[in-house]
C-alpha cells in the first residue's frame, strides 16, 4: 500500500507545479493571440515617412491676399473718437469709415493714451467686431477699452489690421 501512496505524491509533486505554469502561460498566450488577431502590433512596424508636396497655384493670388489686408487697413479711418473715463475705465464712442471696395467684419484698433506732455502713458489694442460695408461708415458706442491712468488727457487711434 505504501507504494501507491508514493506514486500519488510523486504525481502530485509534478502535476501541481505544471498546472501552475500552464495556468500562468495560457492567459498570456491568449492575450498575445488576441493582440495579433486584431492587428495591435502595428507599433512594432517601421512607420512610413509622410511625403507632402506644396504647389503654388498662382503667386499673384497668395501675395495679393496678404497685401490686400494691409491695403484695406490703410483705407479704414476713424473719423470721430469721443471718450471719457468712468472710474479709470476708458469708454469710447467712434465712427469707423470704410473707404475700400470690400466690406470688413472686424478691425484691430490701437489706442494710445497721452498725458498733458503728449507722452504715451499706455497703449492698448482692441478688436472691434462691428461689420462695416464698403464705402460706408458705422458708429460704435459704449466701447470699453480697459483701465487707464488718471493722468491721461488724450487718445490717438490707429487701425492695425482688418478681418474680412
Amino acid at each position: 500500500m505504501s507504494g501507491k501512496r508514493g506514486k500519488k505524491t510523486k504525481i502530485k509533486k509534478f502535476l501541481i507545479p505544471l498546472l501552475k505554469w500552464i495556468s500562468a502561460i495560457v492567459p498570456v498566450c491568449a492575450f498575445i493571440y488576441i493582440l495579433y488577431y486584431y492587428k495591435q502590433f502595428d507599433f512594432l512596424k517601421a512607420k512610413e515617412v509622410v511625403k507632402s508636396q506644396t504647389t503654388v497655384l498662382a503667386e499673384a493670388d497668395s501675395a495679393a491676399a496678404a497685401g490686400s489686408k494691409d491695403q484695406i487697413a490703410k483705407k479704414i479711418k476713424i473719423l470721430e473718437n469721443e471718450w471719457h473715463s468712468v472710474g479709470g475705465i476708458a469708454i469710447h464712442s467712434m465712427v469707423i469709415e470704410n473707404a475700400s471696395d470690400t466690406p470688413i467684419k472686424s478691425a484691430e484698433v490701437e489706442f494710445k493714451y497721452h498725458n498733458d506732455l503728449q507722452a504715451v502713458v499706455t497703449s492698448k489694442i482692441i478688436t472691434i467686431r462691428t461689420p462695416v460695408a464698403a464705402h460706408k461708415s458705422a458708429k460704435v458706442s459704449g466701447l470699453s477699452v480697459g483701465y487707464v491712468n488718471n493722468s491721461v488727457v488724450g487718445c490717438d487711434t490707429h487701425v492695425m489690421n482688418v478681418g474680412l
